[in-house]
């Protein structure tokens, strides 16, 4: 009986392919006017974190990484921008300042 050799076409294909691209994660943008998204930042957490984290971003429609970026930038402008209501503003020709976080807004 005489050995038949298969020439496996596929395997030589994506052999071929994998010689051409690039092995590292390439930036996504998540949103027309976000641009893309290329730094990295790691976080070590529990698995169940990771999952529930993961679960509720499946839940919004977006991605894990889309939902850190909008927490980490909302909790980051609550602490770094006022957010207090006008009325806890003070107005000079020169300058703004809220009276409530102590704040120089202009």
């Amino acid at each position: 009986m005489e050995k038949k050799i298969i020439n496996d076409n596929l395997k030589a294909a994506m052999d071929k392919v994998v010689e051409t691209i690039s092995m590292g994660v390439s930036p996504i943008a998540n949103k027309e006017d976000d641009g893309p998204a290329g730094a990295q930042v790691l976080i070590r957490t529990t698995p169940e974190e990771k999952d529930r984290w993961k679960r509720a971003a499946e839940k919004e429609g977006i991605t894990l990484s889309q939902l850190f970026r909008e927490t980490m930038n909302k909790r980051a402008t609550e602490i770094l921008d006022c957010i207090h209501p006008m009325e806890y503003r003070k107005t000079f020709p020169w300058s703004e300042f809220c009276l409530k976080c102590d704040t120089r807004l202009r």
